[in-house]
């Protein structure tokens, strides 16, 4: 924490700027920013789209804005106010606004439509949300009043709540409805969380972080949130593009990069400048990141990669260093500080070494309830991930897959990631996922989507799989196709690619 800044003492006048601020916020994420501006107002806290913004501008955005909903729409402390923005800072007002406000804010997958978008509301209980314009005619459809996140007003001064709101973060929903993680701030897990990211990757206060991830998914505010409590430049595009993404880190000599996995092969394949280099960081986080692509990565551009895990439920819980990737490729890596991982069986008793298992969390930051009253398991103060993984000798936990995920073939348990991981380790391979579809024989079988990045055929990838899979972990279906269907936040939306009809077999 020294040695990245964070504890050097500001100016008496600035400390006394600091501790005023942060009294006359009363919520979390709110003190953030106003702590940050007390210290750093000229620095440039974002950089979007539309050019920077200092740290002052933006905060002078957010009370303004915040007075205009608070008039226009009569929402304050207690009410829910859902955000539906891509990267930029209409969400970065938008959020902190209603944070301002004492309101609960709910961030809304900018991928929600027709359905999926007027039972979340409903189930959130949302009195307005705050949209971009192109979301704006999608949320009067359900009959949800909305806000124009450009709206100020400087009718006069905003008057402090009486209550700190939470931000709640929504599950990804690949597997069902989205449900709602409420987010109460709580600084001795931020700290215990930024102790372990500052001591493994070397950043510190002022560092300038491209931030490729959606901001509503839990990593996307995460890094929001770390990035301006250090003083640091959030920079963000409204879509991902790789050519533009790597060309931005270079423009702003970046020294951090955070993505999905997903991103990752489209750098590697993108037509980039000669000499491009990526920043000196990679956080990948969010989904599963296969050993291939760690290869692929690590051998182009050295040791910057960075893997993280973690759930909307148990914010981060561990990180891989490079170090630990060119060892263990695809490892998520050991706890962060004040965090417990456990991997047990279905009796709640730990499994050996190297033996897949429940994988269950536990630390400050980790949420069993969702909103509405539903929860998660949870065991000896620990919570379900809902993933599947083992540890090894060394500590380093490997994630197999979502336990709803696995399949059960001829008696045998099938893990789908784990078949990816062998697919994306072929030359031929760009992309690819698999599935369990009803087989009336073994019960159960593997299919695949494969996204070809050269010439292959099915029997190239039987050769490719006969000596590295088991016999029942071999897709008997598999097709090939243009892009693997996948949710806003880059996890591969297995309900999607069920519904394409298979065109070829294995």
């Amino acid at each position: 924490m020294w040695r990245a800044g964070m504890l050097s003492p500001p100016a008496p006048s600035t400390a006394w700027r600091m501790l005023r601020a942060g009294a006359d916020v009363p919520t979390g994420l709110g003190r953030v920013l106003a702590v940050s501006t007390a210290r750093w107002p000229q620095r440039v806290a974002l950089r979007d789209d539309h050019g920077p913004l200092t740290y002052l501008a933006l905060s002078e955005a957010v009370d303004a804005a915040a007075l205009a909903f608070g008039d226009s729409h009569d929402v304050g402390p207690g009410d829910r106010i859902g955000v539906m923005c891509r990267n930029g800072r209409n969400f970065v007002v938008a959020v902190f606004a209603a944070a301002r406000l004492g309101a609960d804010v709910v961030l809304l997958n900018t991928d929600f439509r027709g359905a999926a978008l007027e039972s979340t509301i409903r189930s959130q209980t949302l009195s307005l949300v705050i949209a971009d314009a192109e979301f704006a005619d999608l949320i009067s459809a359900t009959g949800t009043p909305v806000a124009d996140p450009g709206m100020r007003s400087t009718r006069g001064t905003l008057p402090t709540p009486d209550r700190e709101g939470s931000v709640v973060l929504l599950t990804s929903g690949t597997t069902g409805s989205p449900r709602g993680v409420p987010r109460d701030p709580d600084i001795g897990a931020l700290l215990s969380m930024v102790t372990t990211v500052l001591d493994r990757t070397g950043l510190r206060t002022g560092s300038r972080m491209v931030v490729a991830v959606p901001l509503f998914h839990a990593f996307g505010l995460a890094t929001m949130g770390l990035t301006l409590g250090l003083g640091g430049t959030v920079i963000v595009r409204s879509r991902f593009d790789p050519v533009a993404t790597v060309n931005q880190c270079v423009r702003h000599r970046a020294h951090a990069l955070m993505v999905v996995p997903a991103m990752l092969p489209r750098i590697l394949d993108a037509d980039l400048t000669p000499g491009s280099r990526v920043p000196g960081v990679v956080l990948s986080g969010g989904s599963a990141l296969s050993p291939a692509t760690t290869r692929r990565f690590t051998d182009r551009f050295g040791d910057v990669l960075f893997n993280g895990y973690g759930s909307s439920e148990v914010a981060l819980a561990t990180l891989a260093t490079p170090a630990d990737l060119r060892r263990r490729p695809g490892t998520v890596g050991r706890a962060v500080t004040g965090v417990r991982i456990a991997v047990i069986d279905d009796d709640g008793r730990p499994v050996p070494t190297g033996t897949t298992g429940r994988v269950f969390v536990g630390g400050d930051s980790s949420v069993a309830e969702y909103v509405g009253g539903a929860s998660k398991d949870v065991h000896d103060g620990l919570v379900a991930t809902g993933d599947l993984g083992s540890l090894d000798t060394s500590g380093l936990l490997h994630i197999i897959g979502r336990e709803d995920d696995m399949i059960v073939s001829g008696g045998e348990n099938v893990y789908p990631q784990a078949l990816e991981n062998v697919l994306a380790g072929h030359p031929g391979v760009a992309d690819a996922c698999a599935f369990g579809v009803p087989d009336t024989r073994f019960g159960q079988r593997l299919a695949a989507l494969v996204v070809p990045a050269g010439d292959i055929t099915s029997n190239d990838l039987h050769e490719h799989l006969h000596s590295r899979v088991s016999r029942f972990e071999r897709p008997r279906d598999v097709v090939f196709v243009d892009a693997i269907p996948r949710n806003a936040a880059g996890k591969v939306d297995r309900r999607a690619a069920r519904s394409l009809s298979v065109e070829e077999e294995i």
